[in-house]
């Protein structure tokens, strides 16, 4: 008995769903979709993107946060549009256009990372550093702190010891240095441990900074990139913190870096950072504007 119930419910359930059927397929279908399309349209910094990234280097410069290129193991938030605007000017002319005007444009548009992700907060690890930068084979660098960017010197400074730190591991990574290198501090480098050592003592072992401890590459592309972002009175100023030793190695390390980017690149270190610091220099002083329609896109 139970069982015939069973069935006649299921006819009628069955004819009920069939008369919705029919009645449906009189209706007209509305073209709408109602999905909505996830594309924004384009912004004028948009297209300022593509005409000073896009077309010169072949570079998708990212600053809305996209799932599939965020770094899941921090809690991130997206870029500010207005600081991106900045920092994206300010990475063209101090960084992208410098290379061009010391090494020439095929050399920024062959090496250069083919997507840059701009994220507005900092990327906080577990052991109470800070993430500002990171390089993935050589393909992509993200920017984080995107939302605290200010147009000083001590934060251009921290952008673009960033930028040349990353461009050198895509550099070395291209054309290897040589194993002369890490032989000069291989007994000192500590690891994870770099966190817990004081900058001063750092430089009196050899090392720009504490972080240069980790490993020989990350010595190698911390040397360097600070080479570039400090002035030559900053730089007197950590060599005499490090010592009559300590500066002996560092001077080492940076005379193998120079040889390096001479010979497998072609570009003189030295020029490099005189042309870094005059471009820094007019953003600075005002000769180059970040914001609003005087910037210029030229070298």
């Amino acid at each position: 008995m139970k069982t015939i119930k069973n069935i006649i419910v299921a006819m009628t359930v069955c004819c009920g769903l069939a008369a919705t059927i029919t009645s449906c397929s009189d209706d007209e279908l509305n073209s709408t979709s109602i999905f909505k399309d996830s594309e924004e349209p384009q912004s004028d910094f948009d297209r300022w993107i593509y005409d000073n990234y896009v077309v010169p280097y072949n570079i998708d410069l990212k600053y809305r946060l996209e799932d599939k290129e965020t770094d899941y193991q921090h809690y991130l938030v997206p870029a500010d549009k207005q600081q991106s605007v900045k920092l994206a000017k300010a990475v063209l002319y101090c960084w992208l256009q410098a290379y061009d005007e010391v090494a020439g444009i095929d050399f920024t548009r062959t090496y250069a990372p083919k997507i840059i992700q701009f994220v507005g907060s900092y990327a906080h690890n577990k052991k109470g550093t800070v993430k500002m930068g990171t390089a993935e084979d050589g393909l992509k660098v993200t920017l984080y702190a995107v939302n605290f960017f200010k147009t000083d010197k001590s934060t251009l400074n921290d952008y673009f010891q960033i930028m040349h730190h990353e461009f050198t591991h895509i550099l070395t990574q291209s054309k290897d240095y040589t194993t002369d290198f890490r032989t000069i501090s291989d007994t000192k480098y500590v690891t994870g441990e770099w966190s817990t050592i004081q900058e001063s003592d750092a430089l009196k072992a050899g090392f720009i900074n504490a972080y240069a401890m980790s490993e020989y590459n990350e010595d190698f592309a911390e040397t360097l990139s600070f080479y570039l972002i400090y002035t030559q009175d900053q730089w007197n100023q950590k060599m005499r913190t490090a010592g009559t030793e300590g500066a002996a190695i560092i001077d080492r390390k940076l005379t193998i870096i120079r040889d390096y980017m001479r010979s497998a690149w072609g570009i003189d270190l030295d020029q490099m950072r005189d042309v870094l610091q005059r471009r820094i220099d007019n953003v600075l002083n005002g000769t180059v504007k970040l914001t609003g329609e005087e910037f210029l896109v030229k070298n």
